[in-house]
């Protein structure tokens, strides 16, 4: 699958606005799975060329596929409605599908957007690896139209070959590309992972170039974000 440039991962709740409320964790919980697999087979080269408009050679030679994809979950009243997703998330654990599951606040959504946040990140059996954000309704946040909010936290994760890729394709882009903005920078966390987020100020899209070091043969995504 090819999704256009302008489009980010997303679930009916990103267009919706608002944060699932329990009987609609199943539901959102497939369509997660559903939208995870469709762009798992993403053609990064194309997809960046459409993204950004410039995918020059010495960038797209360092892309080793996709990483993650992170999808906004909507917003949220209270702290309790994220803690509850997380604890169907430890549920989907004990069963089975899922096998690791992690939580932590936001850092992108209080810097950039004047609200707090939180991720979930989520492991599956097969090395997919799913974030899940979600902002407090709270300031001008609030009053931003239930698309933008999930077109400017949702986003699919390239990976790159070599932690140094990661600073060259967000500077190569950055300073080629003027509609282009990087919104965050970690080199090397305590996992290891250096990643970057890159928002076209054009369309309102995100895009994570990330390179973490492999795990027993297998990836992980950090989440922290």
């Amino acid at each position: 699958m090819n999704p256009l440039g302008q489009s980010s991962p997303a679930i009916t709740a990103t267009y919706e606005g608002r944060f699932p409320a329990r009987p609609g964790f199943p539901g959102a919980w497939e369509e997660l799975l559903q939208t995870s697999a469709a762009w798992q087979e993403l053609d990064c080269a194309k997809y960046l060329s459409a993204w950004c408009g410039h995918a020059p050679d010495h960038v797209v030679d360092r892309l080793a596929g996709v990483n993650h994809i992170g999808v906004y979950l909507g917003d949220y009243a209270g702290d309790e409605e994220v803690f509850d997703w997380h604890a169907h998330l430890d549920e989907l654990k004990t069963s089975g599908p899922v096998t690791s599951v992690e939580m932590g606040p936001s850092y992108i959504s209080p810097r950039q957007y004047g609200t707090p946040g939180w991720w979930n990140s989520v492991t599956l059996a097969d090395g997919r690896v799913i974030e899940m954000f979600a902002c407090r309704r709270f300031g001008p946040w609030a009053d931003r139209p239930a698309e933008e909010k999930g077109r400017l936290m949702s986003h699919v994760a390239i990976a790159v070959r070599t932690g140094d890729d990661v600073r060259h394709v967000l500077d190569v882009l950055e300073s080629e590309a003027g509609h282009l903005e990087t919104i965050a920078y970690t080199e090397a966390d305590e996992a290891g992972h250096t990643y970057g987020h890159l928002r076209n100020n054009d369309s309102g899209t995100v895009l994570e170039i990330v390179y973490e070091e492999p795990r027993d043969g297998t990836g992980h995504a950090d989440g922290r974000h």
